[in-house]
């Protein structure tokens, strides 16, 4: 009987031991996803095409996570259908941490415009962190009659259905923010619309239409050597790099947007490798001098969860106007 009990206790012990040995052996791997990552290249997909702001920030950021981790970042262009066919690769992409997108504004009124969608926007995407933010600018040919936001309404008024403006294209933050002045100013503008903001603005410049809505990146240079002038801005007050301008707000406009970076990965991606890109990101727009070669955005930040909910927010704000105006694209 008292060998029985010594064996039982013995076997105790050693499963008590080979527990402990195995939890202290597994720990070291369960951590190695994040401690290595990255050990292999990393995709960020940028959903439009080369040379536009969201193509030059993607390079300027993923230049500064690779001179960092020591692995390629490789920035791949797949534009169209409004980020639809660069938002559709990642959410077929691997949940590893290795395929990123940055994000705009069409992410969130996609869904309000299409009677089917791709992918969930809400279920198929991990937030990883917002990366900037800049408002919309109504941009004008030099000549055109109107200086200023308060002139462009009571232009519009005396000649209703006239006046032409463009935008980046149906749906756009910068469509977006022209038919909301309109329904807060009562005008009639028509919309023409061009696949991209560079062939609006491009317009605008040569006269064939006499403005256009653009973010601040969008026509920076051309605003700089006055080849186009601003008529009003959007954000909630003047903005640093352009403090000249005077907002909707103070031209008795009640609009304020803003177009907006964020990277997501795909659904899924280990919380580990989340919390450690969104580091990466915090770093990085916090670097001393960086704002200074992307002076046209505000550098931001935020956890995943506020990324979240902002998507959600704007979903929210947008899905009504877009029913109201019946914009579909499909």
């Amino acid at each position: 009987m008292e060998m029985t009990t010594n064996i039982k206790r013995r076997t105790l012990v050693v499963s008590v031991a080979t527990t402990i040995g195995l939890c202290m052996t597994s720990a070291p791997f369960a951590q190695s996803a994040a401690d290595k990552y990255p050990e292999k290249p990393i995709r960020i997909i940028v959903p439009f095409a080369a040379g536009g702001p969201v193509d030059t920030f993607a390079r300027v950021i993923s230049q500064k996570m690779q001179e960092h981790w020591g692995q390629p970042v490789l920035v791949e262009l797949r534009p169209g259908a409004s980020t639809l066919i660069g938002t559709t690769a990642l959410a077929r992409s691997p949940a590893d941490g290795y395929t990123l997108i940055i994000s705009v504004s069409n992410h969130t009124t996609n869904p309000a415009m299409r009677s089917t969608m791709p992918y969930d926007t809400l279920k198929d995407f991990q937030p990883i962190s917002l990366m900037a933010r800049t408002p919309i600018v109504a941009y004008a040919n030099p000549g055109f009659e109107a200086n200023n936001l308060t002139e462009l309404v009571a232009l519009a008024k005396r000649k209703p259905n006239v006046i032409s403006f463009g935008s980046a294209g149906t749906g756009s933050m910068t469509h977006l923010t022209a038919e909301l002045m309109k329904q807060k100013t009562g005008i009639d503008i028509q919309h023409v619309v061009y696949k991209g903001g560079t062939p609006a603005l491009l317009d605008t410049m040569a006269g064939h239409i006499p403005m256009t809505f653009a973010t601040v990146g969008q026509a920076w240079e051309q605003y700089k050597n006055r080849k186009v002038k601003p008529l009003g801005i959007s954000s909630e007050k003047r903005y640093p790099s352009m403090p000249d301008i005077p907002t909707f707000k103070e031209q008795g406009i009640d609009v304020v947007t803003t177009e907006w970076l964020g990277l997501l990965a795909p659904a899924g991606t280990p919380p580990d490798i989340v919390e450690k890109l969104n580091t990466e990101i915090r770093r990085i727009v916090g670097l001393p001098g960086l704002g200074d070669r992307l002076s046209a955005m505000e550098l931001v930040s935020s956890t995943p969860e506020e990324l979240d909910v902002f998507i959600r927010s704007e979903m929210d704000r947008w899905a009504p106007l877009i029913r109201q105006l019946g914009i579909k694209v499909d």
